[in-house]
């Protein structure tokens, strides 16, 4: 399908109020197709073609023509009447019969909310006189009103198709994976693929040893080898699983300390939480050393990790220097973030100039 008639469809939808959830689900289709539609990716089949006319009141010609698409003069409308199918012809006949016009067609004042002046003096579309301030002010709130509901559409339109071409690599990927297992040129040796296998038996040996409560995070083993080991193949830490590693850690020697010394699980899930302040760390360290930018490194992140890490740590040990740290340490700490930013923008500058 070519580009044009794709703005065909887009045009027309827009002209008559619906958004891509709305039209999909007039239709029977899912949004997605809709959107494969208006970008020229796919084309409706005929089946489709005929809802989609029927939908608009227009004829299969005039749903694929590229030509201006025809409004009437007082607004917007679904009606037969306002497209010339008011007779018992063929066309007619294509109008489901079984839909109310609740349910196909706009209602009157739909039509009037989206009529905005033609004008700033207030003027309506419709021909009549404003009469004064009070519907003035009425128009230029109807017309702020349909621009920002058009702006919503089409934000959320632009959204839709960014998940969408996510979703389709994401699937382009799986699909690719899948026949290159099947194909046996994937590279998965017997161990990769025996691996969950080994995970359900240790989950119940330790579940038989009376491990149960640990036990369980053994099964976060799994995407933790195979994001690594993908990983180390394509050069890229960012594939591996690196927030299902602080859960593996945090729950499972939590378990196991609740299984042989139950007293100190509590100090451990109370001061070990912290395991998960280091994720942002993670990322926005590496693509700092990558793009050789520290300001992409989450600073005051560390900050919060350093404060309230040694405090709780000393506090434990030290109960008087813990609230000394927790009553001092923040101001230099406060304090090092504007300090750190400062700095590397200076040198930056200072880079630049020379």
């Amino acid at each position: 399908m070519n580009i044009e008639i794709a703005n065909r469809f887009q045009q027309l939808r827009k002209m008559h109020g619906l958004s891509q959830e709305e039209l999909a689900s007039r239709i029977g289709v899912s949004r997605q197709a809709v959107s494969k539609w208006e970008r020229a990716e796919a084309s409706p089949d005929t089946d489709n073609l005929i809802l989609l006319s029927q939908l608009y009141g227009i004829s299969l010609d005039e749903l694929l023509k590229t030509g201006s698409v025809h409004l009437p003069d007082n607004g917007i409308s679904l009606k037969k009447e306002d497209y010339g199918y008011t007779g018992a012809g063929a066309q007619a006949e294509m109008f489901p019969e079984n839909y109310t016009d609740n349910e196909i067609y706009p209602q009157d004042n739909f039509s009037k909310r989206v009529s905005v002046p033609a004008d700033r003096s207030g003027a309506k579309t419709d021909g009549k006189s404003s009469g004064g301030k009070g519907s003035n002010f009425e128009s230029r709130y109807e017309k702020a009103i349909y621009r920002f509901e058009n702006g919503i559409e089409n934000k959320m339109d632009d959204l839709g198709k960014k998940i969408e071409k996510g979703m389709d690599k994401l699937a382009d990927g799986m699909e690719s994976f899948g026949g290159d297992t099947f194909s046996g040129r994937s590279g998965l040796s017997l161990f990769d693929k025996t691996f969950p296998l080994m995970i359900i038996l240790l989950f119940a040996l330790m579940t038989g040893i009376g491990l149960a409560d640990p036990g369980w995070t053994v099964f976060l083993l799994l995407p933790l080898y195979y994001t690594f080991k993908s990983a180390v193949k394509k050069k890229s830490p960012m594939i591996f699983c690196y927030p299902v590693l602080c859960a593996f850690i945090y729950f499972f020697i939590g378990g196991l300390i609740g299984q042989f010394r139950p007293r100190w699980q509590d100090e451990w899930y109370g001061f070990m939480w912290l395991i998960f302040l280091t994720i942002p760390l993670y990322y926005t360290g590496y693509y700092a050393i990558k793009k050789r930018d520290l300001m992409i490194f989450c600073y005051p992140v560390l900050c919060v990790l350093i404060y309230l890490g040694i405090g709780l740590f000393t506090i434990h040990f030290w109960q008087h220097m813990g609230e000394v740290w927790f009553a001092v340490a923040w101001i230099p700490l406060l304090a090092s973030i504007p300090f750190y930013y400062i700095v590397i923008l200076h040198f930056r500058q200072k880079r630049c100039k020379t």
